[in-house]
């Protein structure tokens, strides 16, 4: 029966609201893991304002991986996504996790199209050696403190990026590390603390890949100067 009284339209669904209903969620363990993707995605995006994060999960954790100056970077954290692998922007994925969604994170539209990286193997690694993280921090502010010093330090920048920083071997395997590896690897925060100076950077190696793994994060890089294929 028609009573005459308006009828309130239906509220607006948000956008989050329609992440809901489309089940693509992040669920962090705790607030830390939380914390930790956050200070991940900052520190890529200073490096790469408009790149994208790829989250794959494995087991209980959560693999994010990016690719800042050319460089694979990939970290952990405790968490379960209601979809298996998602790419995303990385500024939007930073708006979501630094949004107050009680814990959970409505993951972005996904841009799973536009990521064109193949990822290192996770099996098949050689280990070579393992460098003192004090190595690491060093190689990356001398570079720094020549990159400031330069009449064209933009054109200084791009031109000590390539450049062997670190050469590591063990029989027949022999990497060569350029600075870009190793910039990441000090400027994502990979390395931890200036406390931590007793820590090590693992280096391990495939016929394609090298890897250095240390305390918070791994960085990868295609061996003789290959590039980074397609996915």
């Amino acid at each position: 029966m028609t009573t005459g009284e308006a009828v309130s339209p239906a509220p607006a669904r948000s956008t989050q609201q329609e992440r809901s209903a489309a089940g693509s969620w992040l669920h962090p363990g705790c607030p830390a893991d939380l914390t930790d993707c956050s200070t991940l995605l900052i520190r890529m995006l200073r490096l790469d304002a408009v790149g994208l994060v790829r989250l794959q999960q494995v087991g209980e954790n959560v693999s994010l991986w990016a690719q800042p100056l050319g460089v694979v970077v990939r970290r952990e954290i405790r968490a379960r996504m209601t979809v298996g692998d998602r790419t995303v922007s990385a500024a939007e994925l930073l708006t979501a996790v630094t949004a107050d969604t009680a814990g959970a994170v409505a993951l972005p539209a996904p841009r799973d199209e536009a990521w064109r990286v193949t990822l290192p193997p996770r099996s098949g690694w050689s280990v070579l050696d393992s460098v003192p993280v004090q190595v690491i921090r060093d190689l990356a502010d001398s570079a720094g403190r020549v990159v400031r010093a330069a009449a064209d330090p933009v054109g200084a920048g791009e031109s000590l990026l390539d450049q062997e920083t670190l050469r590591v071997s063990q029989g027949a395997d022999v990497v060569v590390v350029p600075l870009r590896v190793v910039a990441v690897l000090n400027r994502m925060g990979f390395v931890g603390a200036e406390g931590h100076s007793a820590d090590v950077v693992r280096v391990a190696c495939t016929p394609a890949w090298t890897r250095l793994a240390a305390r918070h994060g791994t960085v990868y890089q295609r061996r003789g100067g290959l590039r980074l294929g397609l996915a």
